[in-house]
């Protein structure tokens, strides 16, 4: 029977690269339909290892589910339907001669006709405020704007889950305003993963804490903020941003 609430569950989720030590241990997430979920750790702590599980590029000992259907070899084409993923690094996904190109590029492979691929792409580059930039080359532009032709290039597959990889990392403040606009005017289930973790507790409504490939503890933002001792076990040293804390919690 569905979950109507829930859209991502994943259970006793183990991952190792070969013969490694453990990248994830026994993770366990509930992600509600529609709710801005939030995945923050320290560098190492398996967040990125995490999240490329839940479209099937890695696939570890466990159980997940995305809109009730499991992950798994049979099911990748259905999944990645539902789950698109926009990367840390833009020039990871931008590939093609033109920013049409490169957002159309996924649309032309679903086997669309010319003349949807236009109007959906025209659609995404007016939304995302791209259209000036339409047939210039995506390597051409400045980094901000390569992260939102990536944001586009996903968001043009009409996904119902968006995960994002460090979305702020080498942004400006008008670089990251700006995702963060975008992030909140999407009325999908989003999911962020963030080593800029005050960032991350102001826009999401919960989240989970990862420390050395663990879950060990999902709450709302607000009580992730308040927990002192939590933050200085990942190392984050919350006293210069005590007013920011303060914030979060009081909103």
């Amino acid at each position: 029977m569905e979950n109507v609430n829930g859209i991502i569950n994943i259970k006793n989720l183990n991952f190792s690269y070969s013969s490694e030590k453990p990248v994830l241990k026994n993770i366990g997430l509930d992600i509600k339909r529609g709710e801005i979920f939030g995945i923050i750790g320290p560098t190492g702590a398996g967040k990125s290892t995490l999240l490329l599980h839940l479209n099937g590029i890695l696939k570890g000992e466990g159980k997940i589910r995305v809109d009730n259907i499991p992950v798994s070899g049979k099911t990748d084409k259905k999944v990645r339907e539902k789950v698109g993923i926009v990367f840390q690094n833009p020039d990871n996904q931008l590939f093609c001669p033109t920013v049409f190109e490169d957002i159309a590029f996924g649309l032309y492979n679903s086997g669309l006709k010319k003349e949807e691929v236009n109007a959906r792409v025209d659609k995404i580059l007016e939304k995302l405020n791209l259209t000036a930039l339409k047939n210039l080359s995506s390597h051409h532009l400045s980094f901000g704007e390569k992260k939102r032709v990536s944001l586009a290039s996903i968001l043009v597959m009409e996904p119902e889950i968006l995960c994002f990889d460090e979305p702020f990392a080498n942004l400006d403040y008008n670089g990251i305003y700006t995702i963060i606009r975008e992030i909140k005017r999407l009325a999908i289930t989003r999911i962020i993963i963030s080593q800029d973790i005050l960032l991350a507790l102001s826009l999401c409504d919960r989240v989970a804490v990862m420390y050395r490939g663990e879950v060990i503890k999902t709450a709302s933002a607000k009580s992730i903020a308040g927990d002192r001792p939590l933050l200085a076990r990942i190392g984050i040293d919350y006293r210069p941003y005590l007013d920011i804390i303060k914030e979060i919690i009081d909103k």
